[in-house]
């Protein structure tokens, strides 16, 4: 029950937050928005919950034994989040349990080209379509043209905090845990770190899904809110490794 009103109240935030900054929010000009930053932050940060269920939907943790409103709201949610194909999202993440840290895994990059910015391409090109940025060009030019929202809002509210939010999905989710470290090593077959900030810092950056990125993938049935907690659970925070708080940030 926990997992569906999480995402519910996520999905209801962001959207009544999307809508109060298209409805209220008037700029007249770009260097007025730098007032709104904080809102701008905000509605990225909701972005990223947005996804995080979506994520926990690919593992049935949004609804725990009930696998229609699992699909169903992963579809619903990845389409209003960027015009993204759930049942795509959830094989490739499928695969990148399966395979993680390996040329199967789509998450991955050669650790010879392992750049942030080489490795952000990669991560690009194996989830965004040009059918995807095309639909997402069309529901701008909707907002923008049948619902006389201000270009100036859709580009600041809708479309900066969309892309800021895949960047800081892939920064702390999946590029920080995964990349190799100085020692080369990493604890087990699943490739990736923990790594140790404060509580609010690791919901902050990735509703705990960056810091706490390896107790994931060793125990992927655990949703998003738990995972702080499963460290001092089972007897595993013995096995899992961290990096300094130095190193991440």
């Amino acid at each position: 029950m926990m997992g569906l009103i999480s995402a519910l109240s996520i999905f209801v935030l962001w959207l009544s937050t999307l809508i109060a900054a298209f409805t209220y929010v008037h700029v007249a000009t770009p260097v007025g928005i730098l007032k709104y930053i904080w809102l701008i932050l905000l509605i990225q940060f909701l972005y990223v919950g947005l996804f995080i269920t979506i994520h926990d939907a690919c593992h049935g943790t949004v609804a725990p034994g009930k696998p229609q409103i699992n699909l169903w709201l992963g579809r619903i949610f990845a389409l209003m989040y960027g015009g993204l194909s759930f049942d795509m999202l959830k094989r490739k993440h499928s695969h990148h349990h399966g395979f993680s840290g390996t040329d199967a895994d789509p998450d991955f990059h050669a650790p010879d080209q392992a750049s942030f910015l080489a490795w952000l391409t990669r991560f690009f090109k194996n989830y965004i379509s040009l059918k995807q940025i095309l639909l997402m060009c069309g529901v701008a030019q909707i907002l923008m043209h049948v619902l006389n929202i201000p270009e100036i809002n859709v580009l600041a509210f809708w479309a900066a905090p969309s892309i800021l939010s895949i960047l800081q999905l892939f920064y702390f989710g999946t590029y920080l845990p995964h990349r190799k470290s100085e020692s080369g090593a990493f604890a087990d077959q699943h490739r990736t770190r923990n790594f140790s900030i404060s509580y609010a810092a690791s919901w902050l950056s990735c509703y705990h899904f960056g810091a706490h990125h390896h107790t994931h993938h060793l125990y992927p049935a655990v949703p998003w809110f738990q995972l702080p907690v499963i460290l001092f659970q089972n007897g595993i925070k013995s096995k899992v490794t961290s990096t300094s708080k130095k190193s991440v940030f």
